[in-house]
């Protein structure tokens, strides 16, 4: 059971600029550091000697797109969070549009990925965004370090036949995807081969990585965007970047529901990623979507509107003392007025006479499980606002003995 008490949010590192200096002269990876810093100024200087033709634009944005795909839907939705399940055409065509974006294997990229997830703005997350713009968006590919990263289980990954392929043929495979394909086809198709190699090769890979880089950066700072699911982590949604990127920027639902198969819930939220996993599926080359309930979705926006008007949340639940079940009973028997929801012992002396109801209500669950009177659909659906009173009457958590089957709450 997790609790709904706000949880204190990231400090900003406290790292000075000559602790960065001396990160980044001990970890410098010359390699990444020329790839990623050196393909701005040099796009940019060969777009003034190689015009864009229209056939080529078409050709960058085809492969931008199904690129794109390969990562957001692949890399990111099936691999990295599992959030539905693929055909193996499917997986292996992501596998090998993904590797055509030159961000390493699946397996490399599940991993830092995971990481970031499981120890979110802490030293352990491989882009942590508490130390700063610079270091969240390229910082940690400059000053590469990966024996930093907090340790992650991968084996489900390690046993997907497509993943081994492609981590022991990425290279191969991104360069024949990633260079070739479009050399050939824009020399062939319209003697474009020094535009395809500027605009479809070094432009669009310099727009996917540092545009992609955003999500990790701009979408965890607090210059802009909002927190409209959750505080307790610092992503946020960033509108602005989510066509761009595929609903990727959309980044505060997806930390805060990191399973869905979703990242956006409203066409304006730009989810192209989602609207392609969903075509797949009525194709028949995916199932098992992962969908948050929209009662879950409400409870974690209506908490975040409580936050705001500075309504509290309760004590946390791994601090309240335990209780038996049998004292539970006894007291309740002996004229205390508490009750159970989920194995958490709530006194509602305060609160019978307000009750919208009437007190009868509550009555008669004194002493006994009230979980499924609280949260049964086919009763009465409590609102969020209704949870959060009931998080304020907290006083002890139980472990019922048998027959008792504990339910987790957000």
């Amino acid at each position: 059971m997790a609790s709904n008490t706000v949880l204190e949010k990231p400090k900003i590192s406290k790292r000075t600029w000559s602790d960065e200096f001396r990160y980044y002269a001990r970890h410098l990876n010359i390699m990444n550091a020329i790839i990623l810093l050196g393909a701005i100024p040099t796009y940019f200087t060969a777009i003034l000697h190689v015009p864009l033709r229209w056939e080529t634009f078409l050709l960058t944005g085809v492969f931008y797109l199904a690129g794109g795909m390969g990562i957001t839907a692949g890399y990111h939705r099936l691999w990295s969070h599992k959030s539905y399940k693929a055909s193996t055409p499917l997986r292996y065509w992501l596998a090998i549009m993904g590797a055509g974006q030159w961000q390493w294997s699946i397996l490399w990229w599940a991993k830092h990925h995971r990481s970031h997830h499981r120890y979110t703005d802490t030293e352990q997350d491989p882009y942590n965004p508490t130390r700063g713009f610079f270091f969240s968006h390229v910082g940690w590919l400059v000053g590469y370090n990966p024996k930093s990263w907090g340790k992650v289980d991968l084996s489900d990954l390690l046993a997907d036949p497509v993943v081994v392929w492609q981590h022991k043929w990425g290279t191969l495979v991104g360069f024949i995807t990633a260079v070739l394909f479009p050399v050939l086809i824009a020399h062939f198709g319209w003697n474009d081969a020094r535009g395809a190699l500027v605009h479809t090769v070094l432009g669009r890979l310099m727009w996917i990585w540092h545009l992609g880089f955003f999500v990790n950066s701009i979408a965890h700072l607090p210059w802009f965007g909002s927190q409209p699911y959750s505080d307790k982590h610092s992503a946020r949604n960033v509108l602005l970047f989510a066509w761009v990127l595929a609903g990727e920027a959309s980044h505060n639902f997806h930390h805060t529901f990191p399973a869905d198969y979703r990242n956006g819930l409203h066409w304006y939220e730009g989810d192209l990623s989602r609207w392609f996993i969903r075509t797949c599926e009525r194709l028949g080359l995916a199932w098992d979507l992962h969908i948050t309930s929209p009662a879950e979705i409400e409870r974690a926006r209506q908490r975040q509107i409580n936050i705001a008007e500075g309504i509290a949340h309760g004590p946390e639940i791994a601090e309240l003392p335990e209780m038996e079940w049998q004292d539970f009973v006894e007291q309740a028997a002996a004229g205390r007025y508490i009750t159970a929801v989920h194995g958490i012992i709530y006194d509602v002396t305060d609160f019978m006479a307000d009750h919208p109801g009437g007190p009868e209500l509550v009555q008669q669950y004194i002493g006994k499980d009230a979980t499924v009177a609280f949260y049964d659909e086919g009763s009465h659906v409590h609102s969020p606002y209704a949870e959060t009173l009931l998080g304020n009457m907290r006083v002890a958590v139980t472990r019922r003995q048998e027959g008792f089957k504990e339910k987790k709450t957000d």
